[in-house]
């Protein structure tokens, strides 16, 4: 990150960004990377150097609810459109015309919505785990059912725990123990932990612990700290703006000709997410809302930009190269 600038902006919201940014070249769009949960701006350190080879400028900000960024706990601050807007002002601050609109998990998501909401702006979409998750109303329950009814696991199992009132507090309590159920390295650590109800909330609220993937014990001493000085009150509200309908109140604005990702996408699925797999990205794609797709796959779990940043990199900048 020590190429990059840091630097803070209060939106028309009241909320201040921060965000990292370096200027290359003027004559491609301006890479917009945005994180997932739980993580911050540093999630992009280790794919940086193969990015800033594309010699497009970059501006990674912390998204609301994390680290440097405020963190309010009105679960309607979070609805895609308010935050679509907060990065479009961040973008007309820095005079930045056009962007590739680039994520990860929730990160992935907010690329999505930055695409839906700012489609002037939006020059490409590179999607990374998560598939396009097209504007509809959200029942948990209902989706657990039919995913479990599809694949033979309610993989998203884990968002009951997410959605619990005392979520916070507990992965704040056991913030080790949280660390680890987020990078474990037993074998398909993911889908035993996240895809089986009741899984992860026992793991965390007991305290338990595994050995790490190799990449995992660099990272822990800092995110640790971050997580610790500002909780996870803020980055919650990403699942409960979802799961409570504040999404679906302002996305049904959209209209359904709106839902078409009418410009170059990339999906970057992971060969080991068993909780959002490539899979996935069937769905939208045979509904015919994403004409000019490019779906690769790189040899990781959730986290490939830490666990295979070389190939990640690699994929992201050759296609980059190719439509740019």
């Amino acid at each position: 990150m020590d190429q990059l600038t840091r630097k803070s902006l209060i939106t028309t919201r009241k909320y201040t960004y921060t965000y990292y940014h370096i200027a290359q070249s003027p004559h491609k769009p301006t890479l917009l990377l945005q994180h997932g949960f739980p993580d911050d701006h540093t999630l992009w350190t280790r794919i940086l150097p193969f990015l800033l080879a594309s010699n497009h400028s970059i501006l990674i900000p912390d998204l609301l609810g994390y680290a440097g960024t405020s963190k309010p706990t009105d679960t309607a601050a979070y609805n895609s459109k308010g935050m679509a807007a907060d990065l479009a002002e961040i973008l007309d601050h820095e005079k930045i015309a056009q962007i590739v609109s680039i994520g990860h998990d929730w990160g992935s998501y907010m690329a999505q919505r930055v695409w839906l909401w700012c489609p002037e702006r939006v020059a490409g979409l590179v999607m990374l785990n998560v598939a396009y998750d097209p504007p509809a109303p959200f029942d948990l329950a209902a989706t657990n059912k039919a995913i479990e009814s599809e694949t033979g696991l309610p993989r998203l199992a884990y968002w009951e725990f997410f959605s619990a009132p005392d979520c916070a507090g507990v992965l704040s309590k056991n913030i080790d123990s949280w660390f680890e159920a987020l990078h474990g390295d037993p074998d398909n650590w993911l889908e035993t932990l996240f895809c089986h109800r009741n899984a992860l909330s026992g793991f965390v609220r007991r305290g338990k612990r595994v050995p790490l993937h190799g990449y995992a014990e660099a990272l822990r001493a800092n995110w640790v700290a971050t997580f610790k000085d500002f909780g996870f009150a803020g980055p919650l509200q990403w699942y409960l703006a979802k799961v409570n309908g504040y999404q679906w109140d302002v996305e049904k604005q959209l209209p359904r000709e709106r839902h078409v990702v009418t410009m170059p996408t990339l999906f970057v699925g992971a060969m080991r997410d068993t909780v959002c797999t490539t899979a996935a990205i069937e769905v939208p794609k045979g509904q015919g809302l994403l004409p000019e797709l490019t779906v690769e796959e790189v040899d990781s779990g959730h986290w490939p930009m830490l666990e295979a940043p070389g190939p990640t990199g690699e994929v992201i900048v050759k296609w980059l190269k190719e439509k740019f």
